[in-house]
């Protein structure tokens, strides 16, 4: 099989990737304004309005449709052309949701004024339809034998995925490890086909699900993005209704708003670069941006001017680089053959955090009267999500001890 990454057409699908984030998550970053809007048009409580912004972006990462399956597949074409330099493309192709929410923050405001929320909202869903046209750019036309779209199609690699790990051989050197950054040689010609059995039933969706399910790794992931998508959301929503209540007029709260999203475009191109060129482990990466982004928004309550706000906005989004960085510690750690799998999983239970997270912060508002118990709240779970990644390597050895044994077993059984 010829290397991926040596295919030109590679820089075309990050192009595309960025673009489709642009328009996917991009005009997700504009809720806050919107929800301003709604609290007005509506007279309603904030957590009852916050539940909005959930259902948002929760039901893309839950059911995989709309806009939830057009990054979903933009990640899955980085993740196939791009290995070595895996997190740095994460991050450039993570690059358009920032920019995406930036220019869309700004414009938001002027189509609000201009045509209400509701002329706002059906304009941004002409825009959104371009990513149909986008989608003909990530697939290169001669690539896809290679690309298989047939998720049915069997290969070498099905079995040891239900276990939780990979085995290679000699004529198989470009599969990655699974919940090992070690590969496991096994010269018995019996254990090899034991592991490439065509059999149906080993192939099944639930038991690649199981597999994965008793990779420690894994768990791992989806508790610290359970936490990550509880509290990391927030800000994005109630950060431009926060500013307002303090006084700040219109104009000031667009270009808050926005200011997360442009620093996040320089973030995620800094700290991924700075990650791949210095080769530090991507999870670990995500723990540190996850704790600092926590610590600045323990402290955002005692910011209280336009200054300081603003100053908030631009760190937070400057730290915000969790997404580029949970997807290549996924490919990484669990292995490529299993990402879509793994991560497919990891998007839905940032669905649930998202679903519950902006609610509980304005029921948090509703029942304080203040936003401080909210950013209290949400800097503390990411403070939390942050520190777990802490038990990586416990996590790895259990796993490198449950592969040991998995192996002697199949051993001996066959």
């Amino acid at each position: 099989m010829k290397n991926p990454e040596s295919y030109k057409y590679k820089w075309v699908v990050l192009l595309s990737a960025s673009l489709t984030c642009s328009l996917t998550w991009g005009l997700a970053y504009t809720i806050g304004l919107f929800y301003i809007s709604w609290v007005d048009e509506f007279d309603a409580g904030n957590g009852e309005v916050a539940v909005i912004g959930g259902i948002n972006t929760g039901v893309s990462c839950l059911l995989g449709f709309g806009f939830g399956l057009a990054y979903f597949g933009a990640s899955l074409a980085v993740n196939k052309y791009f290995i070595q330099q895996r997190t740095f493309a994460e991050g450039m192709a993570t690059f358009g949701s920032g920019a995406g929410g930036f220019g869309f923050t700004i414009l938001s405001q002027y189509l609000i004024v201009t045509y209400g929320w509701r002329g706002a909202m059906l304009i941004f869903s002409g825009t959104a339809l371009h990513i149909v046209v986008l989608f003909q750019l990530t697939f290169s036309p001669d690539q896809l034998d290679y690309l298989k779209l047939n998720w049915k199609t069997p290969n070498a690699t099905d079995k040891s995925s239900e276990l939780g790990y990979e085995v290679s051989n000699k004529d198989d050197s470009d599969l990655a490890s699974v919940g090992s950054d070690d590969k496991i040689e096994i010269d018995d010609e019996r254990e090899v086909q034991f592991f490439r059995s065509n059999d149906p039933e080993n192939r099944t969706w639930l038991r690649r699900c199981t597999g994965m399910f008793r990779n420690p790794l894994f768990l791992l992931m989806l508790f610290t993005e359970f936490l990550c998508w509880i509290a990391v959301y927030v800000p994005f929503v109630h950060l431009p209704e926060r500013a307002r209540l303090l006084g700040i007029d219109a104009t000031t709260v667009t270009w808050i708003a926005s200011s997360i999203s442009l620093s996040m475009c320089f973030g995620r191109i800094a700290i991924t670069g700075i990650c791949s060129a210095l080769k530090i482990d991507p999870f670990y990466a995500y723990g540190f941006v996850n704790v600092v982004s926590g610590l600045l928004t323990v402290f955002s309550p005692f910011l209280t001017t336009k200054d300081g706000l603003l100053c908030y906005a631009i760190f937070y989004g400057l730290f915000y680089v969790s997404v580029p960085l949970i997807r290549a510690s996924a490919a990484s750690l669990l292995g490529a053959d299993v990402f879509s799998m793994a991560y497919g999983w990891i998007v839905a239970i940032s669905g649930v955090g998202l679903f519950i997270g902006p609610a509980l912060a304005g029921l948090l508002y509703d029942i304080t009267g203040s936003y401080d118990a909210t950013f209290y709240a949400s800097g503390a779970c990411l403070i939390a999500c942050g520190t777990m990644v802490a038990f990586r390597n416990k996590a790895k050895r259990i796993q490198d001890a449950k592969m040991t044994a998995d192996v002697i077993y199949k051993r001996y059984e066959l």
